[in-house]
């Protein structure tokens, strides 16, 4: 049975139809928190530098993907032309190492593993991270510093950072992270560990 020519004409055009649409659709951007560069002053030479290691920050599972969100109410609306370049948690534990060894030029901040322990451990557990369309950003965090020495007092703190800002580009709302992710690095206190 061979199929009559005006319905192979039909499928060749809707197939080249739909194959135009998709060659036709804007490129996916992928977005950084734009890490700033790390503090170019290195350990002094001929010491042992300060290590602070800076644990995988946990967030909430529902922001924990690639996905750019925004909150409309009770429903979180993902972005169709932008996404993270990587997981949320791992974009802010790069962004917050990179604030924090800015501000610690003399200390080794890393967010890698280390053979030995360091001096001070920094474990964030965020627990909200929106922008809303009505474009205000809000961020609460946990955080705990913990020493290699016993003998010195784990450190406890807790913050609310809010923004406010523009969201009608993906930029805008990363600018919007960024500065709630900015606050929380500041509030962080890496300048006492001795």
């Amino acid at each position: 049975m061979s199929v009559p020519a005006f319905a192979r004409r039909l499928v060749t055009t809707v197939a080249l139809v739909f194959l135009i649409a998709s060659c036709a659709s804007p490129p996916l951007t992928l977005y950084t928190l734009g890490a700033p560069a790390a503090a170019s002053g290195a350990a002094p030479l001929g010491g042992k530098a300060i290590v602070i290691e800076i644990r995988r920050v946990a967030v909430p599972d529902d922001l924990d993907s690639q996905d750019i969100l925004v909150r409309d109410g009770s429903t979180l609306v993902r972005s169709t032309l932008g996404r993270w370049a990587s997981r949320v948690s791992l974009g802010v534990t790069s962004y917050l190492t990179a604030r924090l060894a800015q501000r610690r030029p003399d200390a080794l901040v890393t967010d890698q593993p280390q053979i030995e322990p360091p001096d001070y451990r920094i474990f964030v557990t965020i627990s909200t991270l929106d922008v809303t369309t009505s474009g205000t950003a809000t961020l609460e965090a946990d955080w705990l510093i913990v020493p290699r020495n016993p003998a010195q007092p784990t450190r406890r703190d807790r913050g609310r950072f809010t923004s406010t800002g523009p969201v009608a580009t993906d930029q805008d709302v990363v600018s919007l992270y960024t500065a709630v992710l900015r606050q929380l690095a500041d509030a962080i206190d890496v300048a006492s560990p001795r």
